[in-house]
C-alpha cells in the first residue's frame, strides 16, 4: 500500500494510478491545503448541514492521500474498495466521503469549465451567466453533447426518460463547448438520454449566452439553432439608414435534400466545417480519458455534473501545459 512517502519516492505511481505529472500534483496538494481552512469553513456552514460546525467524523488521512483516492477513482474507476487497498490507512468510505468533500474543491483550482444550468424561457440571463468573449482564445466556438451509459433504473417511467434512441442504452447527456484551439470553456447540467441534442441546447439557453461577433458552429443535430441568432440595429449616422445583422454566426453542416444530392460548394463547406469540429471530438475523447467517463456510471447521479467538470478542468490543464511546451 502506497504512503505520501512512497508516492513523493516513487512520482512514476503517480502518473500511472493518477494520469497526471507529479510535479502537478503536489501543485494541487498545495493549492487544497491553502484553500482548504477558508472552504471547510463554507461547507461546514452550508444552509444544507443539519449538523454543528464542528460535528462529524474527522478524516485522518493526509490530504495527498486524500487527493490519490479521488483521482485514482476518477481515473481508473475501479470499485472504491479497491482504490482503498491502494493506499496505506485506506477504507471505501474514506473514497466515497472524499469525492463529495474535495470534487469541488478541485472544480475551484482547476481551470475548469463553466457549468450552464437550466433557464426559463421567461428568465432574462445575468452577466455572470453568460460567455465573455475573452474567454475565448480565437473568437470561435463549437457546441457538441456527449452521452454515457448508467445502470437501468428499476422504474419502468424513469427507464423511459434516461432510455437513448441513438445509444440503444439508459445514458446521461452533456453538452459541451470549447474554443477552436481546444479549451473546454463550458458544459451543461445532466440531461436524461432520451433529450435531444437541439432541446439540450436550447433549455440551458445556450445561443443566448455566446458572445456578440463570436462564430460557432455544431453538428447535424442542432438544425435550426442558427434561426435562433438574434439580429443587432446599427443606425447609419450619414445616409440615417438602420441595418440588422445576426450578433453571431452559427454554422451547421448542409443536410442532403431528399432525393438530391448537395451541391459542390455545400460539400466543400461541409468538409472545410468538419475540421473544425473535429476539435471538440479531440476534448470528449480527452475527457474520457479518464474512465469514470468512458465507462458505465456507477456513483450517484447528482455528483455527475461534477465529476463532469472537474474531468474537463484536468483536461484544460493538460491542454495548457502542452500548448506552452510546443508555444
Amino acid at each position: 500500500m502506497y504512503s505520501e512517502e512512497l508516492l513523493r519516492q516513487n512520482p512514476v505511481i503517480i502518473k500511472i494510478f493518477l494520469g497526471i505529472p507529479a510535479e502537478f500534483f503536489w501543485q494541487l496538494v498545495q493549492q487544497l491545503e491553502e484553500q482548504e481552512p477558508a472552504y471547510k469553513q463554507q461547507r461546514f456552514e452550508r444552509a444544507q448541514r443539519h449538523r454543528e460546525v464542528g460535528g462529524g467524523r474527522p478524516c485522518d488521512l493526509p490530504l495527498a492521500i486524500r487527493l490519490a483516492l479521488v483521482l485514482t477513482y476518477l481515473r481508473l474507476h475501479i470499485s472504491q474498495e479497491a482504490v482503498a487497498a491502494l493506499y496505506a490507512d485506506a477504507t471505501q468510505s474514506d473514497v466515497s466521503r472524499q469525492l463529495r468533500i474535495l470534487l469541488p474543491a478541485l472544480a475551484l483550482v482547476l481551470p475548469s469549465p463553466d457549468v450552464w444550468e437550466q433557464i426559463e424561457t421567461t428568465q432574462p440571463l445575468s452577466e455572470r451567466e453568460l460567455l465573455a468573449f475573452m474567454r475565448l482564445s480565437d473568437g470561435r466556438l463549437i457546441v457538441d453533447a456527449t452521452e454515457q451509459a448508467i445502470y437501468r433504473a428499476e422504474v419502468n417511467a424513469t427507464r423511459v426518460v434516461y432510455y437513448s434512441g441513438k445509444k440503444k442504452q439508459f445514458t446521461l447527456k452533456t453538452q459541451m463547448v470549447s474554443d477552436g484551439n481546444h479549451h473546454i470553456v463550458a458544459i451543461s447540467v445532466a440531461f436524461p438520454g432520451s433529450v435531444s441534442d437541439k432541446k439540450l441546447c436550447d433549455t440551458v439557453a445556450t445561443v443566448e449566452r455566446l458572445p456578440d461577433d463570436c462564430q460557432a458552429a455544431a453538428d447535424k443535430g442542432y438544425q435550426g439553432v442558427a434561426q435562433q441568432v438574434t439580429s443587432l440595429s446599427c443606425l447609419d449616422l450619414q445616409t440615417g439608414e438602420v441595418t440588422h445583422t445576426p450578433r453571431l454566426i452559427f454554422h451547421t453542416p448542409f443536410k442532403k435534400p431528399k432525393g438530391a444530392e448537395l451541391s459542390e460548394q455545400q460539400e466543400d463547406f461541409n468538409q472545410t466545417l468538419a475540421t473544425w469540429l473535429i476539435r471538440i471530438e479531440h476534448c470528449i475523447g480527452w475527457a474520457k480519458n479518464w474512465k469514470i467517463l468512458a465507462t458505465r456510471f456507477r456513483a450517484a447521479h447528482s455528483l455527475y455534473t461534477l465529476v463532469m467538470q472537474v474531468v474537463c478542468g484536468f483536461v484544460n490543464a493538460q491542454t495548457q501545459r502542452w500548448q506552452a511546451l510546443s508555444a
